[in-house]
């Protein structure tokens, strides 16, 4: 008769545990060869979250950024000044090229100056067109999901606090009748000042921040260079006369019917008599 072993083993059994040990894993979880570059890295990192992203993160500037609610639009400076100084730098090396010659120089930098000129005209007007659908499809439904209410609630409540700093600033400017200094406050600004909420303050920011590196970025590295600096170039081109060629020197009729025939001449004239060639000339005159 045959009967199966159906006990269960007890695994709490410490017995049991030393004849089957556990493994967690086939790779080591620690190394004696990696041991020095992760201690080496630790440091790093140790070194510049001290000296450089603590300083920078509790700076003036920072605080004065993240106080700031057109951090976006900052963003924007930003970006069109760090692409002017880094385009300038590109065009004084084009212009001190010794392999170019002098014309090639200045026609190569004008169409890098007016390439820049027009990205950073294009980036300015998407991202200020941008700032209605943005705040409306984006940080409105953004911010309505965090605080657990509809989007039309959150624009309802925002009318309410813009009605209520309107009424307190025209306490405190009775002079400025038309309300041309008057701000109206957005999304940003109830966030901060009624719901005190500073998490979300900081999010909301970040997405106005990233509208900016988008717009920017594309307009800067793919509308510019695909879209602009062929008509960049044609515009340098006309400014430096580039496309100017020189017209090929007509001869006068007349020389041309004289080579022509002392060619024909002494073609035949190697063939056959050079009265038989003169009169044939003659002829076909």
């Amino acid at each position: 008769m045959i009967t199966l072993n159906t006990s269960v083993p007890n695994y709490s059994n410490s017995n049991y545990l030393k004849k089957n040990p556990s493994f967690q894993g086939s790779v080591p979880q620690k190394s004696a060869f990696l041991n020095p570059l992760t201690k080496l890295f630790d440091k790093g990192t140790d070194k510049i979250a001290k000296y450089y992203t603590a300083p920078l993160i509790s700076s003036k500037i920072s605080n004065w950024l993240f106080h700031r609610s057109d951090i976006g639009r900052i963003v924007d400076h930003m970006q069109a000044i760090g692409s002017y100084v880094i385009s300038g730098m590109y065009m004084l090396q084009t212009l001190r090229n010794k392999d170019m010659d002098e014309d090639r120089r200045t026609t190569l930098a004008i169409n890098q100056g007016l390439t820049l000129v027009a990205s950073t005209a294009i980036a300015y007007f998407v991202s200020e067109k941008l700032v209605a659908p943005w705040n409306k499809h984006v940080s409105m439904k953004y911010a309505a999901k965090k605080l657990n209410i509809t989007p039309e609630e959150l624009e309802k409540r925002i009318k309410v606090h813009q009605e209520k700093i309107k009424k307190i600033y025209t306490e405190k400017h009775p002079e400025d009748i038309e309300l041309k200094k008057f701000k109206k406050p957005n999304l940003i600004h109830y966030v901060e000042k009624s719901l005190k909420d500073e998490n979300l303050v900081g999010k909301l920011k970040g997405l106005d921040v990233l509208k900016s590196l988008i717009i920017f970025g594309s307009v800067y590295r793919f509308i510019g260079p695909v879209a602009v600096t062929p008509v960049a170039t044609w515009l340098g081109n006309m400014l430096t006369g580039a496309n100017k060629k020189a017209a090929p020197v007509q001869e006068p009729q007349a020389a041309k019917t004289t080579d022509n025939g002392k060619d024909f001449l002494f073609s035949t004239a190697m063939t056959g008599s050079y009265e038989a060639a003169k009169a044939k000339f003659l002829k076909n005159q």
